[in-house]
């Protein structure tokens, strides 16, 4: 499985109205859940806050990397948001979050969602990358950085 394997750019989401983590987190579980992706959406959002409470999944920069291994999803997707600044959900530089992808994977991935999330963070650790993803304004353009 690689990162572009998984993406739906039919379930990304740019929506400056978003301010919080629950929107956030509300709105990704709801758009999946309608795309068909989900078993259970409000288990599936119980299990996402569940990892989130662990620590949380902002990195830097502004970016979430928010993840979770569930058996209420039906199949792996990775999924994308820009929202505005969220007040409640800060990186570990501390700055708002206001740029997400959200991993979502069955419980039985085993540590295929390790690897994503390292090939992830590993992309987001180049500011030329990050920069490119901050002023992508369509789905399209988050795929093609994606694949190069």
């Amino acid at each position: 499985m690689t990162l572009v394997e998984l993406i739906d750019k039919n379930t990304f989401i740019f929506d400056k109205s978003i301010t919080t983590k629950d929107e956030l987190f509300n709105s990704l579980t709801e758009i999946l859940n309608e795309k068909g992706y989900l078993k259970n959406k409000k288990k599936f959002l119980k299990d996402l806050y569940k990892r989130e409470k662990i620590i949380s999944t902002g990195i830097e920069d502004g970016f979430g990397i928010p993840h979770t291994k569930t058996k209420y999803i039906n199949k792996p997707i990775i999924t994308f948001a820009k929202t505005s600044e969220l007040d409640d959900y800060k990186a570990l530089d501390d700055t708002k979050i206001n740029t997400v992808f959200l991993i979502a994977l069955p419980i039985n991935a085993h540590n295929s969602h390790l690897d994503l999330l390292s090939e992830l963070a590993r992309l987001l650790m180049d500011s030329e990358f990050r920069q490119y993803i901050k002023n992508a304004e369509q789905p399209d353009e988050i795929v093609k950085i994606l694949s190069v």
